[in-house]
């Protein structure tokens, strides 16, 4: 998954307005401000704290393994309205690649609140990160194609 956004970056400034509003390099900006974020969340998280509560959307999405294109939106911090900078997008990558080993000496109950979805647990949390990443490539792709 990290190798792909990687082999990515030198096409962050296409863009296809028939697939998205957004270049790749929005998408690849995205992608990995999502993953850096819900991992720092899930490591700074209290295992007694989580809360887990039936949402029908979020079991949709976990078991579907995907997000359905134009349904979702941004948090605004995660939804730069700015042309990205894509000399930043390395760094990005190697804060996310830093943090991702972390996660699998986490305890299970270690989570992230989802504005849509609620708590998600350690493996709730790494398969979002799976899903959502996924959906961006996809994205990515169709621009691309």
């Amino acid at each position: 998954m990290l190798l792909r956004l990687e082999s990515l970056m030198p096409h962050a400034e296409k863009i296809n307005p028939r697939i998205s509003r957004r270049e790749v390099g929005w998408h690849l900006e995205h992608s990995l401000k999502i993953i850096y974020s819900i991992g720092k969340a899930l490591v700074n998280s209290k295992p007694e704290d989580y809360s887990s509560k039936f949402n029908i959307a979020k079991y949709y999405v976990l078991w579907s393994k995907s997000i359905p294109r134009g349904r979702g939106r941004s948090p605004k911090s995660f939804n730069n309205k700015q042309t990205v900078d894509i000399s930043n997008l390395p760094k990005l990558l190697e804060d996310v690649k830093s943090t991702l080993p972390i996660l699998e000496n986490l305890h299970p109950k270690q989570h992230f609140r989802h504005p849509l979805f609620g708590d998600l647990n350690l493996n709730q949390g790494k398969t979002f990160i799976l899903i959502h990443t996924n959906h961006h490539l996809d994205i990515i792709e169709a621009i691309l194609a």
